[in-house]
């Protein structure tokens, strides 16, 4: 797919990429290892400056699944932004092989599944059959910042 089918259809889900920032922490964002690139966590909340900024709370006892969904939908243009800044451009992204997703979860939370489609509804609009993935959806107790939800993700590229 071109990198002007991509940049259009983020343009129809009114995605605009931009305004990335390198991690504040001792971690790379993104790892080449051959044609894979193996990308870190993506948090769908960051502190910038002693602000936390995005979506926070926790899954079934103070946010319900659409700011969930939302939150993982943030998260997967993180990591778009991220993909166009090691790759220069999106096209170059072969497959989305890998996605896992961690939705801080309260007790008897069973819905990550319908959180993380958020994530992979953008993937797959975005990138159409190259978005395509396998993926695991885990609750977990708690997220950096209180974050709703955190991504990672194994792409193979070109």
């Amino acid at each position: 797919m071109s990198h002007a089918t991509i940049t259009q259809r983020l343009a129809d889900m009114s995605i605009v990429l931009g305004g990335y920032r390198e991690p504040a922490s001792l971690y790379k964002p993104a790892i080449r290892v051959g044609n894979l690139l193996y990308f870190s966590g993506q948090l769908s909340a960051m502190e910038y400056d002693g602000v936390v900024a995005g979506i926070t709370g926790q899954l079934g006892s103070e946010i319900g699944v659409d700011a969930g969904y939302e939150a993982a939908r943030q998260c997967a243009i993180g990591l778009l932004n991220r993909a166009q800044t090691m790759l220069g451009d999106l096209s170059r992204i072969r497959q989305i092989v890998r996605l896992t997703g961690y939705i801080n979860s309260g007790p008897g939370f069973t819905d990550q599944h319908l959180v993380l489609n958020g994530c992979s509804d953008v993937l797959i609009a975005a990138l159409g059959e190259a978005g395509t993935h396998t993926r695991l959806a885990i609750g977990v107790v708690g997220l950096s910042f209180n974050t709703s939800v955190e991504v990672d993700c194994i792409v193979e590229v070109n």
